[in-house]
């Protein structure tokens, strides 16, 4: 049975906000912490790859706990796994400013990763429940905004946070945020909403789940490196055994049956990994290309990439609430092939800096995005039982970061390709734009292909 019955206006508004402000600590998070490394690096004198760690190590932890944890959230209720994962993560971030080594700082990161990944897994899935059809998609949209509000604020805050009280504000101020949002959840939910107590879970499934996540994300980052390629080889191997073993038992930790059964949820979680597979690098290579040939300081290139992130959380609430009146797949069709366009027209960037052009393109490929996000989100869980909204979610969130992976490997591989070392970017402005021009032309093919994928995905009359 649904529980939306059981809230009604100003609780239901509370766990919106609650969704929302959980959908935005997560990016928040993370681009604080990018945004506070070098600080961190003058801390510890530690290495570049050194540092690269901590987002690696969050990123991995998070993904491999992503599945498991709304399976747990299945069993034992949604709520306390969420709120469990508030916790977890508060607990990592009020160590972290009091780490005495490096290593001791990458395993708060670890330890937030997991606690997130709880947050990740069931924040969505929580207004899927509590929220009737008619609403859901308008309530999603709004949670979505709050992504790219955390992509937009993290950065501002983090550097502020970061100047004038050092690094370890910044997981300070994340405590806060993570024990308000705990405690909004509590408040506006008084019993769990659902559970499975007489099912076991799936301990050997999600072992196997996490060595496999291991394998292909760290194939993938470290891609082309030998080693890499036989890693990712691997984890494709042990991928085909882990489908095979999940197919033949009875509570199985990642629902195969979803794929296999419900092509409208198959293909739009394969749209979910191309989508962010074509446009994740963009960030990347917008960072490079205004401050190495638009000789812009770090503070006036993170005011240029603003446009995206804030075109974004402007038009994802709205796109939610026209998906909930003429359903997810013409949007998501649309904002795919509106990002084809967007990435296409990068091609037309080059070493000549042109600030009008990039905000343009970055506008588009935005608008492109938040046509996708909400729609395609509300059509995922929309195309399943209610009981499986937890594990659908997860599932959505962990294409998502897979393509972040694939789109980082890919802007990796090219730039290897067109340029000789890392510290050659600085000189080598055609080397860096043929790069950028080459993973984009990638991304905008994907999105193209996506497009199509998504059109054939869902039956005309929805």
């Amino acid at each position: 049975m649904n529980n939306n019955q059981h809230y009604t206006g100003s609780k239901l508004l509370v766990i919106l906000l609650a969704a929302t402000l959980a959908s935005f600590l997560t990016p928040f998070y993370t681009s604080m912490v990018n945004i506070a490394i070098p600080a961190i690096g003058e801390s510890f004198t530690v290495p570049a790859e050194t540092l690269a760690m901590l987002s690696t190590v969050y990123l991995i932890s998070s993904v491999i706990f992503l599945v498991p944890a709304a399976r747990i959230a299945d069993i034992f209720g949604l709520r306390k796994v969420f709120v469990g994962g508030l916790c977890i993560s508060a607990f990592a971030s009020f160590v972290a400013p009091f780490s005495i080594s490096i290593g001791m700082l990458l395993a708060c990161q670890a330890v937030a990763g997991i606690g997130f990944a709880c947050v990740i897994s069931n924040a969505i899935a929580l207004l899927s429940i509590v929220y009737p059809p008619s609403r859901r998609g308008a309530a999603i949209g709004i949670a979505v905004a709050g992504v790219y509000l955390g992509l937009t604020a993290g950065p501002l805050i983090g550097g502020a946070l970061t100047s004038v009280f050092g690094w370890s504000s910044i997981y300070l101020f994340v405590l806060l945020l993570c024990l308000i949002t705990a405690i909004m959840v509590r408040l506006s939910i008084s019993t769990e909403l659902f559970t499975t107590p007489d099912q076991p879970f799936d301990l050997r499934g999600s072992v196997l789940y996490g060595v496999v996540v291991l394998f292909l994300m760290l194939g993938l980052i470290n891609l082309p490196d030998p080693f890499a390629v036989a890693g990712l080889i691997f984890g494709i191997i042990l991928l085909v055994l882990f489908i095979r073993f999940e197919t033949k038992i009875q509570y199985p930790v990642f629902p195969v049956r979803l794929f296999a059964e419900n092509q409208v949820f198959a293909r739009a979680n394969i749209t979910t990994m191309i989508n962010y597979g074509a446009t994740f690098a963009v960030s990347f290579f917008m960072s490079l290309y205004l401050q190495v040939i638009g000789t812009l300081t770090p503070m006036e290139a993170g005011v240029v990439m603003i446009a995206m992130p804030v075109i974004q959380m402007i038009f994802s609430p709205i796109a939610g609430r026209l998906s909930d009146k003429i359903g997810g797949r013409v949007l998501m069709v649309a904002g795919l092939f509106v990002t084809g366009i967007g990435m296409a027209l990068f091609g037309f960037i080059g070493t000549e800096y042109n600030q009008t052009a990039i905000i343009l393109n970055l506008t588009v490929v935005g608008f492109g995005i938040a046509l996708f996000g909400a729609p395609n989100t509300n059509l995922v869980l929309g195309s399943v039982d209610f009981r499986d909204n937890g594990s659908a979610n997860s599932i959505l969130a962990t294409m998502r970061q897979m393509g972040m992976v694939i789109s980082m490997a890919v802007a990796t591989c090219c730039v290897m390709l067109f340029t000789s070392t890392e510290a050659e970017l600085g000189i080598n402005a055609s080397g860096l734009v043929s790069a950028m021009h080459l993973t984009f032309a990638l991304g905008a093919i994907l999105s193209f292909l996506g497009a199509f994928l998504g059109w054939t995905a869902v039956p005309k009359k929805e």
